[in-house]
């Protein structure tokens, strides 16, 4: 089954989802406090790439408070090579929604768990995995119209005011950590850096491209082709390379958009999209040190790696979803839409054929590079 933007899966989660979890919620007998230091922690992580990079500011802390405990983390196929490159993770659970029933099975017969951590803000799969799972005491988002705390001894509230990196904060929060306000972090090995070495050349300026945002409005976080041929053409006259990033599912667009680029000055860009895996993609912006993005998973990762980020946010507000970074430059619409995506599925009309992210203009972006 498809993860993320899946119609069947949000109608089921929705419609059987909120009774189910009510009703497992009157079943189970709710602790009141919280006593020994846990030894060991099992978090539910099943979201998308970028929400799992920000969970790596959470591993940090929570090692800080208790060197000692081991972490569990439960994933899905959508975030697994993103949890591989986590700090601090013991032992990693995969919840295969192919095979989904085999999955609950693999989570319920592990150890007792000290303390559970669900940082899901809205899936009602989220909530019943972490019922599912064994565990002394279980912690998790309670927000408004979702309907799924209802199984959990403690809950945090879950608010589309602040960043998501502050709403995870909040359940450490509640469980009386003291925080060090950490950033997120991401791991790369020796042999990814290598293999990327082997690819640019030490004498060349490159930049990055990332023209490819994710889940349910995709089409509504991405920049217009004719926006980033415009760029292309300018920074080409700057001497800069041009790499394109993306999954396998952008290979083709990403190929044709390489091959415009290249009908102006031949070789002046490559595509990368579909051939690196996650790990080697950090890398690679690691070493280019430059990308221009939209709002999506990989903004957040070139945040991790200390690359210097131009982030293009559409109808998604960078206070909630900005990347954690001292290096970036935010660019926004030059029009206010009039509902911000907040978890990313709600309804969202804009007035704009282009999406209001078309506005952002392509000098703007140019400015941006230069200052670097």
């Amino acid at each position: 089954m498809k993860e993320r933007g899946n119609a069947k899966f949000k109608f089921l989660d929705k419609f059987i989802g909120i009774p189910l979890i009510f009703l497992l919620g009157l079943l189970r007998l709710k602790k009141q406090i919280r006593t020994n230091p846990p030894q060991t922690i099992i978090i539910v992580m099943i979201a998308a790439i970028g929400d799992t990079v920000l969970l790596s500011s959470i591993l940090k802390e929570i090692k800080h408070y208790y060197p000692n405990v081991k972490i569990t983390l439960v994933c899905s196929n959508g975030n697994i090579q993103a949890v591989k490159s986590m700090p601090h993770i013991h032992h990693i659970i995969k919840f295969d929604f192919s095979k989904i029933w085999k999955s609950f099975f693999i989570i319920r017969k592990q150890e007792k768990y000290d303390l559970l951590l669900d940082f899901g803000a809205w899936s009602r799969l989220n909530a019943f995995i972490s019922f599912v799972i064994k565990a002394k005491y279980k912690v998790g988002f309670k927000r408004k119209h979702m309907f799924r705390h209802y199984i959990y001894d403690k809950t945090a509230d879950h608010s589309d005011h602040i960043h998501e990196l502050d709403n995870y904060r909040n359940i450490l929060r509640d469980l009386d950590y003291s925080l060090l306000m950490l950033k997120p972090e991401f791991l790369i090995s020796r042999e990814s850096i290598d293999k990327i070495r082997t690819i640019l050349n030490l004498n060349q300026n490159y930049i990055i491209f990332h023209m490819f945002a994710s889940g349910s409005h995709k089409k509504k976080k991405e920049w217009p082709e004719s926006s980033w041929l415009e760029l292309a053409d300018h920074v080409i006259e700057e001497n800069y390379k041009i790499i394109l990033t993306g999954g396998k599912q952008d290979a083709i667009f990403s190929d044709s958009f390489a091959n415009k680029v290249n009908g102006m000055k031949d070789k002046a860009c490559i595509s990368l999209a579909g051939k690196l895996n996650l790990e080697e993609t950090a890398a690679l912006i690691k070493e280019v040190g430059t990308i221009v993005t939209v709002n999506t998973g990989i903004m957040h990762l070139g945040a991790a790696v200390g690359s210097f980020i131009i982030a293009l946010h559409g109808p998604t507000s960078p206070l909630r979803w900005g990347p954690i970074s001292e290096t970036s430059i935010i660019l926004t619409p030059r029009i206010k839409c009039d509902q911000l995506l907040s978890l990313g599925f709600e309804k969202h009309h804009c007035v704009i054929e282009n999406g209001c992210i078309s506005t952002i203009e392509v000098k703007d972006v140019y400015k941006a590079i230069r200052a670097r």
